[in-house]
């Protein structure tokens, strides 16, 4: 009975650390960008798996990706300030509507 007992806490514990070792895997993993594990989490991930079948939910899915890499690409322009220091000047681009950036 009580090697019975020794063997059911080993593996509790064999798998209390197994679920710690996990997390950290999977902690490292979100850190690198790779999934989404305790800032999304696996409840919105299941959603996300359930939406991926629907010709709707995947048009909205692409014009969301569309969006946000729009967002992330600058028109190839000049900065809004510059500052020469030789020559004691500072510019300031104007946006449209009349303010600096």
């Amino acid at each position: 009975m009580a090697q019975t007992l020794g063997w059911v806490a080993a593996g509790v514990l064999a798998l209390c650390a197994l679920g710690w070792f996990a997390d950290r895997a999977l902690l490292w993993m979100e850190a690198r960008g790779w999934i989404y594990w305790r800032r999304k989490g696996l409840s919105s991930m299941g959603v996300d798996l359930l939406q991926d079948t629907s010709p709707a939910a995947q048009a909205l899915k692409r014009a969301m990706q569309d969006e946000r890499s729009l967002k992330n690409v600058r028109v190839a322009e000049e900065p809004p300030l510059r500052v020469d220091l030789d020559a004691g000047v500072v510019r300031v681009r104007r946006t449209e509507d009349g303010g600096p950036d």
